[in-house]
């Protein structure tokens, strides 16, 4: 078969004469609508969609009339609309200004256009991939000597999809020096040292640098040694730094989180605060208090059993337009597991999938995302109780996904704390046990158990 003719005719070896393209009308009409009502909507959508995301051709036709009328500067409306179609002789092949009205009048389509916009994407994606596979079997049928030439053309057909359905990543060495040479100008100007979101620990931030956007860092320790105290300590100071803070809450409720954060920032015992044990001169204390905490930009979910997806997408939108970010999740190994898991995988490797998939959303989100983990109960038997990397419960992938790792190790009772080999009372030691882009450290912190909240001791004996 001669090359024109494939072209001409590019579904035969796919669809039958009952064949039908994929598409959605409704949707197409839906984003049209949207685009009429809103400025905003039609804005978005001009740099979302391209001509060819709409199958109907008097969509089509009217998309790309509402692009020309944009790029005049002209207004984007029914009247205007019918009138440059006019011009152009295509008004009654569109549906005439009836057609028009009808969309100019459905305000209801603001709810979900974006999503109608996606399905548009996808169905035109799908109809360019069934084009092209019926090319490149037109192309195989024709069986030309040169079988090089058939992989050559099939490879160009199969990128010229995927490569408008799939963002590319790619930077020059260029551009990315670039970067970095004004990031350290910007550093160097304002007299930081630190990339990304503060811990507000200057011991801490001295090492890490910051909590750097594309992070994942695990803070692990036994339980009863206060990770979720430190992971809300460093909630409100990176909030207090500007950065905006997303708290996802599998274990402790709302109003729990609440009370703690209350308790540290009005340096209140936790247990008056749960149990409502305020004398009249501390009642100033907490109204500063729930003010300050107010102004902060932090966000809590307290769903149970969520997944990495389900947190990905919250953050997503929690996040979005914020200039500096943070997720922090309380903590890994209460996350469930996503759907379709296999219920015969062991518990090693459901955690790795997990830790992989909060990898994958520091980068995809570009912010650092803290994840608390547990501790094996080998480090209980340890002579010191010194926790170790290979503590880390349940899977070997969260040190291996992990850019920070953190281990935070107190002495529990009083006698514990005299011994040599442990820290001392109300000590907590924050263990830098791995980082990817530093040293390695130990931090003193001093805990204040009554409010839960961490200081950081002198830096004469951070070493």
């Amino acid at each position: 078969m001669p090359a024109s003719d494939y072209e001409i005719n590019p579904t035969r070896a796919i669809l039958g004469q009952e064949g039908v393209m994929p598409q959605d009308p409704a949707a197409e009409k839906s984003v049209l609508s949207a685009m009429l009502v809103s400025q905003d909507a039609l804005q978005d959508a001009l740099v979302e969609l391209k001509d060819e995301d709409f199958y109907i051709p008097s969509n089509r036709k009217i998309y790309a009339a509402m692009r020309a009328l944009f790029d005049r500067n002209s207004p984007v409306d029914p009247v205007s609309l019918a009138d440059y179609l006019k011009s152009e002789g295509e008004l009654e092949k569109v549906g005439g200004m009836a057609y028009l009205l009808d969309l100019g009048n459905n305000t209801f389509a603001l709810a979900g256009w974006r999503h109608h916009a996606e399905m548009l994407r996808r169905d035109n994606t799908l109809r360019r991939m069934i084009t092209a596979s019926a090319q490149i079997s037109a192309l195989a049928f024709d069986a030309p000597e040169d079988t090089k030439e058939v992989i050559d053309s099939a490879e160009r057909m199969i990128l010229s999809v995927t490569g408008d359905d799939i963002k590319s990543n790619y930077s020059t060495l260029e551009e990315v020096m670039e970067q970095l040479y004004n990031e350290l100008g910007d550093m160097a100007a304002s007299g930081t040292q630190s990339f990304g979101v503060n811990t507000g620990y200057p011991g801490i931030d001295q090492r890490l640098l910051g909590l750097r956007p594309g992070q994942m860092v695990v803070v692990g320790a036994r339980p009863g040694v206060g990770k979720t105290s430190f992971a809300l300590n460093l909630c409100v100071n990176a909030a207090a730094e500007g950065a905006s803070v997303a708290f996802f809450s599998l274990e402790m409720s709302k109003i729990e989180i609440a009370q703690r954060l209350l308790s540290a920032q009005a340096k209140i015992g936790l247990m008056d605060i749960r149990s409502a044990n305020i004398r009249d001169n501390q009642w100033p204390q907490i109204l500063e208090a729930t003010q300050d905490l107010s102004k902060l930009d932090i966000m809590i979910d307290d769903t149970p059993g969520t997944t990495v997806t389900e947190i990905r997408a919250k953050a997503r939108r929690m996040l979005h337009g914020k200039e500096k970010g943070l997720v922090i999740i309380d903590y890994l190994q209460l996350l469930s597991a996503p759907a379709g898991t296999n219920r015969n995988d062991n518990r090693a490797t459901i955690v790795g999938d997990m830790s992989r998939g909060i990898k994958i959303m520091a980068k995809d989100l570009g912010v650092p995302v803290v994840a608390l983990s547990q501790l094996n109960r080998v480090v209980e038997g340890r002579t010191g109780k010194r926790p170790q990397l290979s503590d880390l419960r349940e899977s070997g992938s969260i040190e291996q996904d992990a850019d920070i790792v953190i281990l935070l190790d107190r002495s529990m009772t009083d006698e514990e704390a005299e011994r040599n080999d442990r820290p001392d009372k109300d000590v907590t030691e924050f263990i830098i046990a791995k980082n990817r882009s530093g040293p390695l450290a130990v931090v003193p912190l001093m805990f204040l158990p009554g409010s839960t909240k961490f200081v950081e001791v002198d830096q004469t004996h951070s070493e």
